[in-house]
């Protein structure tokens, strides 16, 4: 995945959320577009804080497969 197209979907006005799949299976949710910062091939997402530390976790490019869009249910 380009860079380019990571940070389309965080500027997106408005903001929908949006869940990113890796190769290895896993996926994360981006529920706010602050919780996720775009390098040359990476992305670092935001996890939440356990106790005292805030966990990041940080993606290689190449590894994102596809996004899937996280519509609300009303």
């Amino acid at each position: 995945m380009r860079p380019d197209d990571v940070r389309e979907y965080l500027k997106r006005q408005p903001f929908q959320p949006f869940r990113v799949h890796l190769s290895s299976g896993m996926f994360f949710d981006i529920r706010n577009p602050q919780m996720a910062s775009v390098g040359r091939s990476a992305l670092t997402l935001a996890l939440g804080v356990e106790g005292d530390f805030q966990r990041f976790v940080v993606v290689a490019l190449v590894h994102i497969v596809w996004f899937e869009i996280l519509v609300p249910v009303l």
